[in-house]
């Protein structure tokens, strides 16, 4: 009787021996791990924080400015334009952004003169879904002083341009079409007009 239970205690205690070394992987709250298995979590949870921090920094919100510069001189004709704009990346995709305009035209021709000062704002939303392909939508609210045909007048015009250009580097190139286009109140002759941007 006394060797039967002189065994099972040796056999007990041979299996609680066993069963203290036993490692529970992955978790370093567990109390009973080894040196090596604690050293492993923590290389383990150092290299995931890593990796966490390494994937916060590869985009960082920030500001970038830039806008549109226009000059042409034509056959009677000059058009000036001046838009800075400020833009917030929302994301490496998507940009949002504000600006101001400055527009002047002017026509002297044989049958038609007018000269057009506008000035204004506007809100607008840059998408990319490839690094070098763009795509734009500006709303543009812009105050105009107008002589036409030697008749002066005042009045706001507002536009919507939705656009696609090209990236390249600080620059982008591309045509936009402004969906309100009125032509009795634009200072351009056409909806179509050019997207001739930089960024820094």
């Amino acid at each position: 009787m006394l060797n039967r239970f002189l065994f099972t205690l040796a056999i007990f205690i041979f299996i609680s021996a066993n069963a203290q070394k036993k490692q529970i992987p992955n978790n370093p709250d567990y109390q009973f791990q080894s040196d090596k298995q604690n050293i492993q979590n923590q290389t383990q949870t150092q290299s995931q924080t890593s990796t966490i921090k390494n994937y916060q920094s590869t985009y960082q919100p920030a500001w970038s400015f830039g806008g549109n510069v226009g000059f042409s001189f034509w056959n009677g004709g000059t058009d000036i334009l001046i838009a800075p704009k400020a833009y917030y990346h929302v994301s490496p995709q998507f940009l949002a952004g504000v600006g101001l305009t400055y527009n002047y035209s002017d026509f002297d021709g044989v049958f038609t003169n007018y000269k057009y000062n506008s000035f204004g704002g506007s809100i607008l939303g840059l998408y990319r879904p490839i690094p070098f392909i763009q795509i734009s939508a500006e709303f543009q609210e812009l105050y105009t002083n107008r002589d036409y045909n030697h008749i002066s007048d005042s009045y706001w015009n507002p536009s919507l341009y939705l656009g696609g250009s090209f990236v390249s580097g600080h620059f982008a190139f591309g045509f936009q079409y402004d969906v309100l286009y009125d032509s009795a109140k634009s200072p351009y002759s056409s909806a179509w007009t050019p997207i001739i941007s930089f960024y820094f």
